[in-house]
Order: C-alpha cells, then structure tokens, then sequence
C-alpha cells in the first residue's frame, strides 16, 4: 500500500506517495500563478488549484511505482491564511487572497479597537495580523457579501470537499485563520461577532490525522484514485514539514526553506510568554504544541533577486546562488521584503541592501542575500531559548538543502549546525499524516523518520565576523523603522 500527501503550496503544488515506511515512491509537481492586483492585493485561484490537484494526481496513480503499490490514503499540506467564499455546492465564488495579501489591514485594526492584541494572542495563539484569514472575511465586498456565499474555506478543506469529504478542517489551519480559540480548539464566537462573520460558514474543526470523507465516484475518474479511498484532513504546511522532516517534539525542530521561511518548534503544552511578540502557536493533537517564527518572503526574496539579474529558471536560480561569494562580504541584507519576520511583527517593514561600494560583485550580493535568512534565524533562536523553548537539533527542508554550498553559508551565518532533509518535507508529512488517519501509523509521534544528509558546520574562521555582521543586522531594523513608515503606500489597502 502507499500513501498520498497533496502540498497546497502558494507557488505550486505538489503531489508525492509513499510506502508504510516512509520511503519516496513518486512525486509530480507544477507551479500555480499568483494574481497581482491593485497596491495589497495578491490572489490565487481555488478552482485552478483543484484541476492542477486532479492533474496531478491523475499522473501520480499512472506511476508504475504506485500502480505496483495502490494508494490506501490521501492528506495535504495546506498554505496557511488563504481563504474564499463558496457557494451551497461547495464551488468557489471568487480566489482566494493568500498570506502576503494586505485587504484585511483595517479589519485587523478594528479588531485591536475592539479587542486588543493581547488577548487576541491569548484567545488564537496567533499575533494579531493582516493577514490572517478572519479579516480577509471581513474585509471582502462584492460576491463576498452577497446571498450566494453559504460559507468560507481554507485551500485544504476546499481541494478535500470537491473531492468527496465533508467541510472540516484541522487544528493547525483553523488557527492559522486567526479565529480558533486554541484553549479549548473550537471557534471564537466572540471573534467572529467582533468582525460580523457568522460562525455557521465555517467548518467543523477537527484534530490532524481525522477521516474526514472518501473519494467519490466523480473524483476518482478525474483522478485515477480507487473510489472509497479516505481522505484525511489537511494541516498547515509548518505543520506537515514539521512531521515530513522528521521533526519531533522536545529534540528536533524544522526550518522550511519555502516561498516563506519558517521554524518550527515542538513543545508538550502551550508556551508561555509569547502574547505581545510575533511568535504564533497551536495545538497539534494530546498535549502537543508547535510554535511557528520566519520570514513571509524567504523564497520569494531570491526569486526576486534572481529575476533583477536575469537568473530567471529555476536551474539558474540555483546556480546563482551556489556561486555565491566565497568570502562573506561587507554587505548587510535586511530580508523583510514582505514585512518582518515574527520576532518583530511589522508589516511595515521593508527590505534593505546596506554597504554597497562600485566595487560590489553580484556574487557578494548572493551571499548577503543568504546570510541575511540566517541572521533572521539566529535571531529567532535566541528568542525562542529565552522564553525557554529550545530547539534542540535543527532540520532543514525545501529547496535550498540541494546545495551544500549553501547550506554552509546558511549555517556559518546563523552560527548554528544545520542538517538537511532532501525531498519534499510537506508533502511527505501530509502523506504520513494520511497513515495516521487509516491507523497505519499509532500517532503522529510514531512517524517514520526520514533520510537526512549531513551536517553543514559553522566555519569556525567566521564565527568573529558573523557575530558582528549579526549584531549590524539587528541594529539595522531598528535603525529603518521609522525611515520605512514613510514609505507606506496611500493607494493600498487600508
């Protein structure tokens, strides 16, 4: 039998299977397209997503690998905050404004009026922010407000609708939404009436590894899946890397190298001691937390830089990046392309490139680039260790581990040992997390691990210069702060 895991990501989506114990057996995956609107608004379209899914699935099952080994299972990894209106019939009434999408700036404004940060960090888990899913509900007009929306849905509950389950979603998406009270993991009536969102449009709220439907006879054609084949509830794409990497609560944590970059901490119980920062929290299943801290725009930092100097396939892309600078430069990058990461929370910030001279080499920009995601992570750590969540040994997922050259870069800068995970963590999680739901596996604490490739050392030669270079990095966001505020932008969305 094998298993199959769906990642929903916001750049592409991929599909891969594996066996009972972990191993690859195949995987296929293409890029989706984002919509650029109006200054704040960023989109992407629920109902491509679902015919690229079906596609893809479709190529998965004719794989001789799967076909020896048929599919027993199927879960996704779902990218956090992404939301639409549906109608009685579960079709998608508009697309879907992803994480980066800033339409819910002044609900999420009105609900610190009306709320406060505080306890709105106390009651979600989740710092208040734009961009979570509640006030993209809230700030949609048109077809979001009209009498044909019968409910709204995150990408992993809708793709698992259309496909034969009932309207569910588990603990780690409904809290990326921004309206689950995480204490007790049901909805926040009091949220949602702050922001006039009535909560029979949301669906139920179930734990991760949950049986939530079948695959029906019309989605089995599409797809090639067997009809009757269950389908497991979706997690947060953190989530799912986490398990797919071979995370573990208490000793292992995972950094995600995806179009965001995030680290993921697991816990037994909810830490203490993060109302009032940017670090996000929710329950898994029993006892089990993660805790959740990045950059929005760490694969789509690269992307960006790649494209201004004509690296633009993804081999290139590569390239440019594993010919980074052999020496760390005099360059300090500030990676906040999207807004800061979680440490500080601003979605003001804006990204800089500081110290350059006509001297400066394209190479050296690469590597500041690169150095610059580590600064971020360094800075996360110690954050973490000083409201007492360590992070133990340190995984790394997504596409950057193919390079050992930047992994080495990565860890020098960060000052910390890193481990690669080649493969596709999300996706693997999300399959292994089917397992969960069929029983293969007890928990998804019993997940098997994964094959992971040796350790990138920090260069002890650096370690001087890295820790000035970090302390410039720190001081630089400080220094920006209100230099960035006068940058924002009257035409975006208030």
């Amino acid at each position: 039998m094998s298993l199959v895991g769906v990642d929903l990501g916001t750049s592409g989506i991929r599909a891969a299977a594996v066996d009972t114990a972990g191993r690859p057996l195949a995987s296929v995956g293409r890029r989706t397209g984002l919509r650029h609107g109006p200054p704040g608004i960023v989109e992407t379209d629920a109902e491509e997503c679902l015919r690229v899914v079906t596609s893809l699935l479709a190529e998965l099952t004719n794989h001789e690998a799967v076909i020896a080994d048929p599919v027993e299972a199927v879960s996704f990894s779902v990218q956090g905050e992404a939301v639409l209106p549906v109608d009685a019939d579960g079709y998608a009434l508009a697309p879907a404004p992803v994480s980066m999408d800033r339409r819910g700036t002044s609900a999420a404004a009105r609900m610190a009026e009306l709320v406060g940060p505080g306890e709105v960090h106390r009651r979600t888990g989740q710092p208040l922010h734009p961009m979570f899913s509640i006030y993209k509900i809230a700030a949609g007009s048109g077809v979001w407000r009209s009498s044909a929306v019968r409910g709204y849905r995150c990408l992993g509950d809708y793709v698992a609708a259309r496909l034969g389950a009932r309207p569910a979603i588990d603990t780690t998406m409904a809290a990326r939404t921004g309206a689950l009270e995480v204490a007790d993991r049901q909805w926040s009536s009091a949220l949602l009436a702050a922001l006039g969102i009535p909560l029979a449009t949301l669906p139920e709220v179930v734990p991760p590894g949950t049986v939530i439907g079948k695959v029906s006879a019309e989605a089995a054609a599409g797809t090639g899946l067997r009809a009757g084949v269950p389908l497991v509830v979706g997690s947060h794409d953190q989530a799912s890397s986490f398990w797919g990497a071979g995370g573990r609560v208490g000793s292992v944590s995972v950094l995600s190298l995806g179009s965001s970059e995030c680290l993921t901490v697991g816990s037994v119980g909810r830490p203490a001691g993060l109302e009032g920062t940017g670090l996000a929290s929710y329950p898994v299943t029993g006892d089990d937390w993660l805790t959740l801290a990045g950059t929005a725009a760490g694969g789509w930092m690269l992307d960006w830089f790649a494209d201004l100097v004509r690296s633009g396939t993804p081999t290139e892309r590569d390239a440019l990046f594993d010919a980074a600078a052999a020496e760390p430069p005099e360059l300090v990058v500030l990676p906040y392309f999207a807004g800061s990461g979680t440490v500080d929370n601003d979605p003001l910030a804006r990204g800089a490139v500081t110290g350059l001279t006509l001297d400066t080499t394209r190479e050296q920009v690469a590597r500041a680039f690169l150095e610059s995601s580590a600064f971020e992570l360094r800075k996360i750590v110690d954050t973490l260790a000083d409201l007492g969540l360590p992070v133990g040994e340190l995984h790394v997922a997504g596409g950057g581990v193919r390079s050992r050259r930047v992994m080495a870069i990565r860890a020098s800068a960060a000052r910390l040992p890193l481990r690669p995970v080649p493969g596709h963590a999300a996706a693997r999680g999300a399959a292994l997390q089917a397992g969960v739901g069929i029983g293969q596996f007890a928990s998804l604490a019993d997940l098997p691990p994964p094959v992971a490739g040796p350790v990138a050392e920090p260069d002890p030669r650096t370690t001087g210069w890295y820790a000035e270079q970090a302390r410039r990095y720190r001081a630089l966001y400080v220094a920006l702060s209100a230099h960035d505020r006068s940058y924002h932008d009257p035409r975006e969305i208030p």
